[in-house]
């Protein structure tokens, strides 16, 4: 039953594939030397190119000169992202050894090298005189603007991850900074504390409460610098050790205008979907009307499992398109964007008012501390003022870091951390 509808197929593919052949008989009088191709055999790469163009004119969101540009520069440059590149290229050569009418590659990957390969493809029509070539070709395309695009997107995810190791630094950086003057200041007042504690003057208890409030200070300035030290290894290890004295938040402007990395994936991988089922059904359709040549069916066999073309032919089904080329669900993008910017506005507003909080609070300590100087506040009523300044600090410390990593997700998100022309 498989073979005769195996038949019946090949059957109806030839009486649909008919007309068309009379047709190019027919206008042979016409145009003997067949320069008009058909319809079903123009080139279908016009305009292909755009996706490479696109990702090489991205401005980059990181302002030149600042802490990022700086951290962005050295991740690009090194061994880490270099690695990665590499094993792409690799991948390339791969396909490029498969095909063998691709051009070849140099020894770096980068947007120009595959903007040239791209060109080099588009530029020889006369190598694609079969629909399965031509779906072939623009399998390739798809495959290149691929590789650019995980050029594009690799780049930008290694300097949002380094910027953001940066950032963990500073942040515990500026805590335990923070955390040593406090834990001066209240380690301070146990003298003046414990010789009121023995004049009878307060209870014992506000001693033990201020020693073990020292001793918290203690322990979380040392996790802090722990922590500092941790991400600074991080971002080292990524920068190849070239990020010593780089310091402070860098700054980041908000570009709106480039389209987003995963449209362009979705556009790709539509190519792709497209081009695989076009080759898919043409290398079905190649052998309607001649017998397979050996090397044909040992690519089919190997490729499809297809088992020859006697009586057990009606047994191959053609072949579907593989999991390289599969369509996916579509991504969060402006969802997700819209949500970040939203968050970054409600920390631009918590930002401020902690600011605030934090310069009345630290004023409050500074009046206490002159108080207690002049006598008109014990040492132990002080240790309120001081625990309240901290706390102010340390709110304004995650606030300034959380907006920053904000702004630094929103524009990963855009995918516009790095410039193209950087690539």
């Amino acid at each position: 039953m498989r073979a005769s509808s195996f038949r019946l197929g090949c059957g109806i593919a030839l009486v649909a594939l008919l007309p068309g052949c009379m047709q190019v008989y027919t206008n042979a009088g016409s145009d003997p030397v067949g320069t008009t191709a058909p319809q079903a055999m123009r080139l279908r790469a016009d305009g292909r190119g755009k996706v490479i163009g696109t990702l090489a004119q991205r401005p980059g969101a990181i302002l030149p000169g600042t802490p990022y540009a700086a951290i962005a520069r050295a991740v690009l440059e090194g061994g880490g992202f270099r690695s990665v590149s590499e094993l792409r290229l690799a991948w390339l050569r791969g396909k490029a050894d498969e095909l063998d009418w691709l051009p070849d590659l140099g020894p770096h990957l980068s947007l120009a090298v595959l903007a040239h390969m791209s060109q080099s493809v588009q530029s020889r029509p006369e190598r694609f005189d079969t629909p399965r070539k031509q779906a072939e070709r623009d399998l390739a395309l798809a495959e290149i603007d691929q590789a650019a695009l995980t050029l594009v997107d690799g780049a930008n995810g290694q300097v949002f991850e380094a910027i953001g190791h940066h950032l963990d630094a500073e942040e515990a950086h500026a805590r335990a900074d923070l955390l040593e003057a406090a834990y001066r200041d209240v380690a301070s007042l146990d003298w003046p504390i414990a010789r009121a504690v023995a004049a009878g003057l307060v209870p014992a208890q506000r001693l033990q409460e201020l020693r073990a409030r020292v001793a918290w200070l203690r322990a979380e300035r040392v996790d802090a610098g722990a922590e500092a030290q941790r991400a600074r290894s991080e971002l080292a290890a990524m920068g190849d050790s070239r990020l010593g004295g780089v310091a402070g938040i860098g700054a980041i402007r908000e570009l709106v205008s480039p389209p987003l990395l995963s449209e362009l994936q979705a556009g790709i991988l539509r190519a792709g979907v497209e081009a695989q089922e076009r080759r898919t059904l043409n290398m079905l359709f190649d052998g309607l009307d001649a017998r397979r040549s050996p090397e044909e069916l040992a690519a089919l066999e190997e490729a499809f499992g297809y088992d020859g073309e006697g009586s057990e032919a009606g047994d191959w089904a053609p072949p579907t398109a593989g999991p390289r080329w599969s369509p996916v669900e579509s991504t969060p993008g402006d969802f997700e964007i819209a949500a970040v910017a939203r968050e970054r506005e409600a920390l631009r507003i918590g930002l401020g008012e902690a600011e605030k909080m934090r310069a009345s609070a630290v004023a409050e300590a500074v009046r206490a501390r002159q108080m207690e100087r002049t006598g008109q506040m014990t040492a132990a009523e002080l240790l309120g003022p001081l625990s309240s300044a901290l706390r102010a600090q340390e709110e304004e410390i995650t606030q300034r870091y959380a907006l920053a990593r904000a702004v630094l997700r929103l524009a990963y998100l855009r995918g516009t951390l790095v410039d193209g022309s950087t690539l």
